[in-house]
C-alpha cells in the first residue's frame, strides 16, 4: 500500500506553482466575489441602488459648488459629466486600493485556518469594484450620448484607460496589503490619502486651469491625472491614444508583476504578522 508524503518547508513559492494553484482554486475567487457583493448590499432598501445614488449625489452636490459659485469653465464638456467621467476612475482607483490593502486584515480567520493562494482574497475582494465602475463606465457613455456629444470608434479607447488604473491601483493595492499587515498604520493612513489626494486629481476640475509651468509635474507625478484625462479626451473628444500613455501602462504592468512576485514571496509570512 503507498503512502502519500506531504513535505512542508519554509521555502518561498515559485510562481510557476503558486500560478497553478491559483487555477486549481478559481471557483474560490467567484464564490467569495459574491459573497462580498451580498455582505455590502444586504439589509439595505434599495440595494444595488446606491451604487448609482451615490455618485449621482456627487455629481449633484460639485456641480451646485464649483459650476455655479466658483464657476469652473470645462468648455463643451457639460459639467455633470466631466465630474462623472472623473468619478468613475477615482472609485475605480480608491476602491482597488482601500479593498486591497484591508483585504488580508480583514480575512484573518480563513487566512489562519484554510490553506489556499491569498492572492486569491485580493482578486475577489476588487472584482466587485471593478464590475461596478465598469458599469459606470458604460452608464457614463449612455450620459454622453445624451448630451450630444461627439462619439466615435475613439470612445473604446475609454475601456484602455479603464484597464489602466485597474492594472495600476492592483500593483499599488498588492504592495499595501503586504505592508499594511506589519504597519497597520498604513492601512488606518489610506482613507486620509485619499481625502487629500483627490484635490490633486483633476476630478472637479479641468487639468487647464493648472499653470502651464506644473501642468506636466503634475501629468506625470499623479498618474491617475494622465488616466482621466486621456479617459475624457476619448470620450468627448474622439482621441485616439498618446505614445506616453502605452509608455505608462508598461510601467504598470511591470510594477504589477513586481508587486505580485513580492506578494508570493511574502506569502508564508502572512500567517506570522496576523
Amino acid at each position: 500500500m503507498s503512502t502519500v508524503t506531504k513535505i512542508i518547508n519554509n521555502k518561498p513559492y515559485t510562481v510557476r506553482w503558486y500560478y497553478e494553484k491559483i487555477l486549481n482554486n478559481a471557483f474560490l475567487i467567484l464564490i467569495l466575489a459574491k459573497r462580498e457583493l451580498k455582505v455590502k448590499y444586504s439589509r439595505t432598501v434599495i440595494g444595488i441602488g446606491w451604487f448609482f445614488l451615490q455618485p449621482l449625489l456627487i455629481v449633484v452636490v460639485y456641480s451646485i459648488f464649483f459650476k455655479h459659485l466658483i464657476k469652473i469653465n470645462t468648455g463643451s464638456i457639460p459639467y455633470p459629466s466631466f465630474v462623472f467621467s472623473g468619478l468613475v476612475l477615482w472609485n475605480l482607483f480608491t476602491g482597488i486600493i482601500g479593498k486591497s490593502s484591508y483585504a488580508l486584515i480583514e480575512s484573518t480567520d480563513m487566512i489562519s485556518k484554510v490553506s489556499f493562494p491569498k492572492l486569491i482574497i485580493l482578486i475577489s475582494k476588487i472584482m466587485p469594484v471593478v464590475l461596478e465602475c465598469l458599469v459606470l463606465l458604460v452608464f457614463l457613455f449612455i450620459i454622453a450620448f445624451f448630451n450630444g456629444q461627439s462619439a466615435g470608434l475613439n470612445i473604446l479607447y475609454s475601456a484602455f484607460y479603464f484597464i489602466q488604473v485597474v492594472i495600476l491601483s492592483f500593483a499599488i493595492g498588492l504592495f499595501c496589503s503586504t505592508v499594511a499587515l506589519k504597519y497597520r498604520d498604513i492601512a488606518h493612513s489610506i482613507p486620509f490619502i485619499f481625502n487629500f489626494g483627490i484635490w490633486l486629481t483633476p476630478v472637479f476640475y479641468p487639468v487647464s486651469i493648472v499653470p502651464d509651468v506644473y501642468r506636466s509635474y503634475v501629468l506625470i507625478l499623479n498618474p491617475l491625472a494622465a488616466s482621466i484625462e486621456g479617459l475624457r479626451n476619448s470620450l468627448f473628444f474622439n482621441s485616439g491614444i498618446p505614445l506616453s500613455s502605452f509608455l505608462f501602462l508598461l510601467i504598470y504592468v511591470f510594477l504589477l508583476l513586481l508587486s505580485i512576485y513580492y506578494f508570493i514571496k511574502f506569502e508564508k509570512k502572512i500567517v506570522e504578522n496576523l
